[in-house]
């Protein structure tokens, strides 16, 4: 009698698991540093979310429209950098990216 011999791709997990652990390393370091705003931490949590669980950008901005909408109709804050952004959305994406806490 033979057993089938199934493979395993446990690689994209580990994958997305080594991300999430580099993501949650860069927003602590930002926090330590006063770099990340309080009002940015949410955000930054729904993205370490995304990254964990493999999602690409679309799939992360399908699940939290209304809070980039909301986002997207906001003035950019003036004293933040990247104040001459159209809207808020695009700041705070200018901003983590600054950070490295945009992982697309």
């Amino acid at each position: 009698m033979t057993e089938a011999f199934v493979e395993i791709d446990t690689s994209a997990p580990q994958r997305s698991t080594n991300r999430a652990s580099a993501y949650s390393a860069r927003i602590q370091e930002a926090m330590r540093f006063d770099r990340l705003r309080s009002s940015d931490y949410t955000l930054a949590m729904t993205i370490l979310y995304a990254v964990r669980q493999g999602y690409t950008e679309e799939h992360w901005q399908e699940e939290h429209q209304r809070t980039l909408n909301v986002l997207r109709q906001q003035l950019p804050d003036r004293s933040m950098s990247h104040a001459d952004e159209v809207n808020r959305y695009e700041q705070t994406v200018k901003c983590f990216k600054d950070l490295l806490l945009w992982p697309w």
